[in-house]
């Protein structure tokens, strides 16, 4: 299966419409410090996150600073934990993981490329997804698409619309219906809906990373508890050569993307329970800037059936227009899970009954 990120311009845009680190003094101030060309201190780092972001600059903003000037501190995992807490997101934080790789590198440092060699907990958690997907029952629920933009490239979202769709998962393949209610707006298949969209967002996601063939590398980063579930992280990357992440621009070819994130997984029963993950290294001539996504699973009962199935209960989307110099986010969230069902049936031919035959002179 292939995950896809799909952007299309949107009409309502072209017509226009649309730990804390700081200090007592620094929270206090409206402010934002001027950029300076040093290497980013975590400091620093948090200030612009929280003061300079949603103000005068994006996340995206952000991250091309950093990868520009560097960054001078280690981001472990409790930083790195303390930086999403601040609100960083995927591509963010893939940006400040890869300077610390450079300032690793020039410091003489071996840096781990592949996989740890016995890591039992991550093998049995392949395991698990394998299992997991095969074992999937069919099912149907409602998926609901806040879409939110920013035209001002202030980092502020302005909201757009909401769109209701059903989603079928049916022999291992994801469909949408447009779900319309009296009073609403209609709402469009995703194709003509306009504005940012993605698919995928169910078991392809799960099943891309973990296939063999997508040859994944795994890192250890940290534990963290995750609502009331003890989880561990491990941080991904996937190359674009074994990638199966396909990318769509409105006017523009489809790409394939590599990209890297994390995954938390419940210590326990060893099921992913969250995925962050953004693209890589998007080209300088392409329509996007930035594409980046975060899915959280949680167990979840079907209604028609007596079992609990990992399924996705929210997600966010966040992609960046190059041309436009604009961002879109959708939020996305599943609800009123059931079982599918089909109402066609399959009959013999010898359980077939004759065709009527009509009274003479009946027509």
């Amino acid at each position: 299966m292939k995950s896809k990120v799909m952007i299309f311009a949107c009409a309502l845009l072209c017509a226009g419409m649309m730990g804390d680190f700081l200090s007592i003094s620094l929270a206090q101030s409206a402010v934002t410090p001027p950029l300076s060309n040093q290497p980013l201190t975590l400091q620093e780092l948090n200030i612009l996150l929280r003061r300079a972001v949603g103000r005068n600059m994006t996340e995206a903003d952000l991250a091309v600073h950093a990868a520009r000037v560097g960054i001078a501190f280690d981001p472990t995992p409790e930083v790195v934990s303390r930086l999403r807490a601040n609100g960083a997101h995927p591509h963010l934080l893939n940006t400040i993981k890869r300077e610390a790789e450079k300032l690793s590198a020039s410091a003489g440092k071996v840096i781990a490329t592949g996989e740890p060699v016995d890591d039992d907990f991550l093998k049995e958690t392949r395991k698990n997804v394998r299992d997991y997907l095969e074992e999937l029952p069919d099912f149907i629920c409602q998926q609901e698409v806040q879409r939110y933009y920013d035209i001002q490239g202030s980092g502020a979202w302005d909201k757009a619309d909401t769109l209701t769709y059903e989603l079928t998962y049916n022999r291992k393949r994801e469909s949408y219906k447009p779900i319309n209610s009296v009073g609403r707006p209609v709402t469009k298949s995703l194709e003509q809906a306009g504005g940012a969209y993605s698919t995928g967002d169910f078991a392809s996601a799960l099943a891309t990373l973990f296939d063999p063939e997508t040859k994944a590398i795994f890192k250890p980063a940290g534990k963290e508890k995750l609502g009331n579930r003890q989880s561990l992280i491990y941080d991904f990357r996937v190359p674009v050569k074994t990638s199966k992440l396909t990318i769509k621009a409105d006017d523009a070819p489809v790409i394939i993307g590599g990209y890297s994130g994390s995954i938390w997984v419940d210590e326990e029963k060893k099921l992913v329970l969250r995925i962050e993950q953004a693209v890589d290294d998007l080209p300088k001539s392409y329509p996007l800037t930035h594409s980046e996504s975060i899915i959280d699973y949680d167990m979840v009962k079907l209604r028609g059936i007596d079992v609990e199935c990992l399924l996705p209960i929210k997600a966010e989307f966040i992609i960046g227009d190059r041309r436009k110099k604009h961002q879109s986010r959708n939020l996305l969230y599943f609800k009123f899970y059931r079982k599918f069902e089909t109402d066609i049936k399959f009959l013999d031919d010898a359980a077939t009954p004759p065709p009527a035959t009509k009274p003479p002179g009946d027509f």
